[in-house]
């Protein structure tokens, strides 16, 4: 350690970190964005500059601490550095922040994240999202001109988005919901507000306002509130119902309306700012600007706004035959389209032409629709009158565009040509202004615009005096409803800092990339391989329909139409943009982005092409585009927003070893320069979906900006606090730490990550980080279910549980309780395994208790407690890294263990470790060996003998250990020793050639630590306990137990296998491996358990358990957690002992193949609801967390048993899953020092007892656990069913990494599923042979039954060898599998059976 000073305080740092590393230590923050990768290969952010004393500027990623080193983190300097690095990396940034449809909206509506809740049928959850900064959807959600569509990316590949019409139907969803959406409401804070006009803005103010505790009052001068919402909107477009409605949710938390009160007559602006804390002026521009033309006051000529208004209210203005109406804008197409219901032939007046028209498209065209003519480049110059002094014509005078005006728009100028049209009625819509009536006699003075409206600050909407603020057209002119309600929220939240003092202490607004400053100027080329989907249209009344008529002339979406409509949303908004620390930087350093002006429309790539060549010499290149990569199932990779930090490309090879991600490289091989430089999946950029990419997330992890996201997880936008729990995966043994990010609103899990651990260091596998939809699954069992008339149907939990007490009780008391037994589980915790277990013995009487160990791991278990004295993992996962050699036999381990397999390739890569793999096909892992051996399956101790011999002959063992610590060598030597063993005769038998025999012995033989890893390629044979122990004499041989970098590991094939073990869910051994037989041992779990007497004699194995049910000696049956039909040898076999039953309860957690074939089910709960331990591999007993609350009534696995045991007369009081745990510390010797408190975050490893609290890492460092290593000869035998003529082929099963065991879990994660169906591996030479194609469908039988499965040809099979994994129902390999066990362990042969595989060709139908 050596001692620097940061910020002026010195630090005690470790030599050999960098800057960087030792600043994170010691919790100081200097900012970076790819000084976590240390492999060179990146373009350096250069964010982490700090100032060294004497040493000038310097990158903190790349100056090592040596003592005395001296640096600031912080000051004007370093901060110009950074402002500049962003704007650099920002340069070449050509990417959305934000959604650019919420750019555009003036209430900045969150449009991105809404549309995707209304795309997974959740539109409730939309109008949450949408009422964050918008309360009134159901309204303008129907009159909005939809400023977000303009700008919609959408418009790029087809049309935009129906943004408007979908937030209409979420509010109208919400509106017809039992229980409307309605925000929560802080405490009342005492403060008092006026707000002045009940309109659009004053409105939403009120209602932000009242949400936060203030006590509000809204005046409004007409008789209702809604302003030009309802005085202004037609019914036809916005229905007064549906208004009235959508104000009274807004007033459900407090907010107060009187209306008929006007400003300047029952009140003044001074008596407001007196009576209340603060007033907010909303009055609007509710007076129409008049033409004043010759004319134009003659009777029968009317105003806009005041047509609109009387025309909802006194009714007193009469509606000619032949109506004008002059304008453009929206008011005067809402005059029109009024006039035409009234029965008028209608014509609308504009001086410019039908582009220039301020009015919404949509609005102009079902204003056509409905039959109003249109005047362009027209200007009323005359109002004729009749006798009566009525309007009865206008002369018109024609007009020409000239120049641009002060708005962009071309000028119009009168050409001198004039006609004359007869019409009965004039309504000029051509502006509004401020009714400022109220001013006259007021004390106050609001400072006014040259335009007659408040003066007010657009960023707070304070008018500068007092306690005044304006909002809406008042302060900004004659405006759309939405820009009302953007400036009602900015006004409720300026408000709340006034009170606080910090009103001009504006919140710091996110940094916002942008592709391209205006949809126009975005490139078209980037969206052309998106498929073209047609705009939804929403329903509307015909033009029939309409006449005469003031309906709704939208009907809505139906919620099928929405749904899809939504899905066409391209998510433009980076899904990391709440979560970027590129943004977040940017922000701080306030980074600037530039844009090209291009000044021209981009149209079409040929446009694009021009502007390119033109800009080839300009000093500013058109930033660097790409296609954004969708292809994969769980990630989406945008290299527009990647700064080439390189550390996805670090974790995918350097930590995970995957070596998929690389940077682009250049002609010459080397990596490219920026801006090229971005990572890429393979060569001729192949697409992540068409890689190798095991879709393991770590890019996701790492990545610092949101160029590697979760493609399932939409957070963009997302402001809530997600509840983080950690906790343990629980598919395989490996036990890897992970984090759930929990939607505790939702009771969801949103997404994974992989958290810091000795067994995962932050890694996860595809299962671990995706695979967790089992969880929220609709399939989930909520309640128990009784078979009556032959159907599983829903019961109370006191009906089930009575009945399986009833019924146990009835086959103990009439059969016995040998006729009874149980299957626990490897996938439910400790102390669930303990009190199942615990149960069948004290309850039923039997011992007849097993679990899926018996079919992966009871070879283990006897075979390394007859060698070692304990079946466990002897090394933990750590102590990888120390191996000189690692022997990998029987298992793939990148599939069925990943991180493993991960940690191994680690050690290959950095630690020199010298890798040898044994396996029948060419598992994944073997193209990281030094030596791969293809051996035959079933000939491992043919194997294994061979190499042993070779040890011996060259004298490699190591003698001193074995006269030390080790019986039997003598014994061994007289087998291994045989001609049998001859590098010839092994080469005969396993296939594999001697030179490499010799070789495997070699490098085993003279390396100092050798590691053997295996699983159930070893242990489902019959003579898996051969296998074991060969390996253990091996291992013995050469002196590899007991060391850092070496042992025997078998790896655990679920997640709870070695626990459920631990806790005596065996037939022979109580928890702690102790044996039923001792009469000591059974003493003390009487007295522990308060039972007079336990069974002593051994307990039937699962598959004996089977075997009883077809004979009928077992009568009963309790399954917990287990899916025997998919995962027991024979599947036929097994269905007819199920069958067989009197009575069989399943407890699981979704209606399995085998809980349907039950009498009761029981809903349990999944790992993610529960509390507990599971063991993994390595012996580490790890707890894991609720992080979701259980669905329906489901309950904890050891609770039910409870129930059970208690309802069958016992008296059972556990309070918490904590007293079972200390219970079994006190029953099991291993675990005697693993109480509640005691187990650490990051887990124990037993045994642990008082005086080896911490566990113990390596076992049988001074001596085995049953004294000295006994070696033992071992004779090779062949497997119990060899390939014949009938049946030329031998199968072989086991996992992919996709899947787990039976699919219960994994299947239910759609991703997992298409990334890995059933299929048939099998080899090119045999392919050839029967004329298979690869997909091709094909039969596969042997003795027991027949399947049909797609065939995958590959090289990596061995001639002669089929493989097939285990976890598909719709192809169920244990149809074909052997009921033959090992006579040891009892484990049937999963791995070994003789098959016929033929082509399966499809009866075509043949037409005559």
């Amino acid at each position: 350690m050596i001692q620097i000073v940061i910020d002026g305080k010195y630090r005690i740092v470790e030599r050999g970190q960098t800057v960087l590393e030792a600043a994170n230590t010691c919790g100081v923050d200097i900012p970076s964005l790819c000084g976590l990768n240390r492999s060179g290969e990146k373009i350096p952010c250069d964010l982490c500059v700090v100032e060294v004393e004497s040493g000038g500027m310097q990158r903190a990623c790349e100056l090592e601490v040596y003592q005395g080193l001296t640096i600031n983190t912080q000051s004007e300097q370093i901060s110009q550095h950074r402002h500049r690095a962003l704007n650099r990396i920002m340069s070449d940034h050509y990417a959305d922040c934000e959604a650019p449809c919420q750019t555009a909206c003036p209430a900045g509506v969150d449009i991105q994240s809404y549309l995707h809740h209304i795309a997974q049928n959740d539109s409730l959850k939309a109008i949450e999202v949408i009422k964050q900064t918008l309360p009134m959807p159901l309204s303008i959600g129907r009159v909005c001109p939809a400023f977000c569509e303009t700008e919609c990316r959408r418009n790029l590949v087809d049309d935009s988005i129906a943004i408007r019409q979908l937030k209409r139907h979420a509010a109208d969803i919400d509106l017809e919901a039992q229980q409307s959406y309605t925000p929560p409401k802080k405490p009342d804070n005492g403060k008092r507000v006026a707000i002045v006009g009940g309109g659009p803005g004053g409105l939403t103010a009120g209602y932000y306002l009242a949400n936060e505790g203030y006590q509000v009052v809204v005046y409004e001068s007409m008789p209702k509130a809604g302003g030009w919402l309802r005085y202004g909107i037609p019914e036809y477009r916005l229905p007064k119902s549906i208004l009235d409605k959508e104000i009274e949710l807004m007033c459900r938390n407090g907010m107060v309306i009187e209306c008929d009160k006007k400003l300047g007559e029952d009140f003044s602006l001074s008596s407001l700012s007196q009576d209340f804390d603060a007033v907010c002026l909303a009055v609007g521009a509710s007076s129409a600007v008049e033409m004043n033309y010759t004319g134009s006051d003659l009777e029968g000529c009317y105003l806009g706004v005041d047509y609109l208004k009387d025309y909802v209210t006194d009714k007193q203005y009469t509606t000619g035959k032949k109506v004008a109406v002059i304008g453009g804008g929206n008011t005067a197409i809402d005059c029109a389209r009024t006039a035409v219901r009234a029965g008028a032939e209608t014509t609308l007046i504009y001086r410019r032409t039908r582009d220039e028209m301020p009015a919404e498209d949509y609005e102009i065209e079902e204003a056509e629709h409905e039959g109003v003519k249109f005047h362009f480049l027209t200007n009323p110059a005359e109002n004729l009158a009749d006798e009566d002094g009525r309007v009865k014509a206008i002369r018109l005078e024609r007009m020409e565009l000239g120049a641009p005006d002060a708005s962009g728009r071309r000028s119009p100028k009168a050409t001198g040509e004039f006609f004359t049209e007869a019409f009965d009625t004039v309504i000029a819509a051509v502006s509004q202004k401020p009714d400022l009536s109220f001013m006259t006699d007021e004390l106050l003075e609001i400072p006014l615009t040259r335009w007659n409206t408040a003066d007010a600050d657009p960023d707070t909407m304070h008018t500068g005096v007092g306690n005044i603020f304006s909002i809406g057209d008042f302060r900004r002119g004659p405006a759309t409803a939405v820009e009302a309600v953007g400036d009602g929220r900015i006004v409720a939240q300026a408000i709340d800092r006034f009170f606080s003092g910090t009103m001009t202490q504006l919140p710091v607004k996110p940094f916002n990339s942008r592709k391209e400053k205006q949809l126009k100027a975005v490139e078209r080329q980037q969206y052309q391989a998106i498929q073209s989907v047609a705009r939804k249209i929403m329903p509307e009344l015909s033009a029939e329909q309409r006449e005469q008529s003031f309906d709704e002339v939208e009907l809505g979406f139906t919620n099928a139409d929405a749904i899809e409509e939504a899905q066409r949303c391209l998510e433009c908004g980076c899904q990391a943009n709440t979560q970027c620390d590129l943004r977040d930087y940017a922000t701080e350093y306030q980074a600037v982005q530039t844009f090209n002006d291009y000044k021209v429309d981009v149209t079409d790539d040929a446009v694009w092409q021009a502007v390119k060549a033109k800009q080839g010499n300009s000093s500013q290149q058109p930033r660097h585009k790409f296609e954004v990569d969708a292809s994969s199932e769980f990630i989406v990779f945008d290299a527009n927003r990647c700064i080439s930090c390189g550390q996805c490309i670090q974790a995918c090879r350097e930590q995970n070893v995957h070596g998929v991600l690389s940077f682009m490289c250049a002609q010459n091989g080397k990596p490219s320069s920026r801006p090229e430089l971005r990572p890429n999946f393979g060569p001729n950029q192949t697409r992540m979906g068409d890689s190798n990419c095991v879709q393991c997330g770590a890019c996701v992890q790492a990545c610092p900006t949101g160029a590697m996201v979760d493609a399932r997880y939409k957070q963009q936008g997302c402001v809530e606090q997600l509840k983080k729990v950690d906790t343990i995966c629980t598919y395989c043994g490996v036990g890897c730490k992970l984090t759930m990010h929990v939607d505790e609103s939702a009771n969801k899990i949103r997404y994974v990550e992989g958290a810091n651990s000795p067994v995962n260091e932050g890694m996860l596998c595809v299962k671990g980080r995706f695979g967790f939809d089992f969880v929220a699954s609709d399939e989930r069992l909520t309640t128990p279910l009784i078979r009556k008339d032959g159907w599983l149907q829903p019961a109370s939990w006191d009906e089930a549980i009575r009945l399986v007490a009833d019924k146990f009780s009835a086959i103990k008391k009439g059969v016995g309780s040998q006729a009874l037994a149980g299957f626990s589980s490897a996938k439910t915790t400790n102390e669930d395994n303990y009190v199942f277990q615990k149960f069948i013995r004290r309850e039923l009487g039997t011992n007849n208790v097993d679990h899926c160990a018996r079919l992966c791991h009871a070879s283990t278990v006897t075979g390394l407690e007859a060698s070692l004295g304990s079946g466990a993992m002897t090394n933990d996962i750590p102590s990888i890294k120390h191996s000189d050699v690692i022997f990998i036999i029987g298992s793939d381990t990148t599939s069925a263990h990943p991180i493993i397999g991960s940690h191994i390739k680690q050690a290959v890569r950095h630690g020199g470790a010298r890798l040898i793999v044994a396996d029948p096909k060419r598992i994944d892992i073997a193209d990281h060996a030094e030596l791969y051996l293809a051996h035959r399956p079933g000939t491992d101790v043919m194997l294994l003998n061979g190499v042993m011999q070779q040890i011996i002959k060259h004298g490699w063992y190591d003698q001193e250990y074995i006269e030390e610590r080790v019986d039997g060598f003598d014994t061994l030597l007289q087998e291994v020793m045989s001609p049998s063993y001859s590098l010839e005769k092994v080469e005969l038998v396993t296939g594999v050639k001697a030179e490499d025999i010799f070789a495997m012995a070699r490098l085993i033989g003279t390396a100092e630590r050798t590691a053997v890893y295996y699983s159930m390629g070893i242990t489902q044979h019959t003579t898996g306990h051969d296998n074991v122990r060969s390996i253990a004499n091996l291992q013995l041989l050469c002196g590899n137990i007991g060391i850092e970098g070496g042992g025997i590991n078998p790896l655990r094939g679920q997640s709870n296998v070695q626990g459920a073990c631990d806790m005596g869910a065996l037939p022979n051994n109580l928890p702690g491996y102790q044996k039923v037989y001792n009469p000591l041992v059974r003493k003390k779990f009487e007295m522990e358990w308060d039972v007079a007497e336990l069974p002593a004699e051994s307990g039937l194995t699962l598959t004996e358990i089977i075997d009883g049910a077809c004979k009928r000696e077992v009568r009963g049956l309790y399954v917990m957690g287990e899916n025997p039909v998919l995962s027991d040898p024979n599947q036929a076999h097994v269905i007819e002992g199920l069958e067989a039953l009197d009575f069989l309860v399943v407890q699981d957690i979704f209606l399995t193949e085998t809980a349907q074939y039950a009498d009761v089910v029981l809903p349990s709960c999944s790992f993610a609801e529960k509390s507990g331990h599971f063991t993994n591999t390595e012996r580490r007993v790890q707890r894991i967390n609720p992080a979701v609350k259980p669905p329906g009534e489901a309950k904890e696995d050891w609770a039910i048993i409870q129930m059970l045991a208690n309802a069958m007369g016992s008296d059972w009081n556990y309070q918490s899953v904590a007293d079972i745990t200390n219970e079994i510390a006190r029953v099991t010797p291993q675990y005697g020092g693993l109480r509640w408190e005691n187990i650490t975050t990051y887990g124990i490893q037993w045994p642990s007892n008082k005086n080896n609290p911490d566990g113990t890492r390596i076992m049988h460092q001074t001596q085995f656990t049953r004294g000295r290593g006994q070696m033992e000869a071992i004779p090779f035998r062949y497997a119990a069913e060899l390939p014949d003529e009938e049946y030329p082929l031998v199968l072989t099963t086991g996992r992919i990494l996709e899947q787990f065991h039976t699919g219960t879990m994994t299947r239910k994660t759609k991703g997992l599923d298409n990334l890995a169906g059933p299929r048939a591996m099998i080899s090119v030479h045999d392919a050839e042979a029967l004329n298979i194609n690869n997909g091709q469908m094909l039969k596969v039988s042997t003795r027991r039954g027949e399947i049909e499965i797609a065939a995958f040809v590959t090289k990596r099979m061995q001639k002669g060898v089929v493989f097939i994994p285990f976890h598909f129902v719709e192809s169920p390999v244990n149809r074909l599998t052997t009921t033959a066990t090992d006579p040891h362990a009892k484990i049937p042969e999963f791995k070994v059976a003789a098959v016929k595989v033929e082509p399966v060709f499809k009866e075509q139908s043949v037409h005559v």
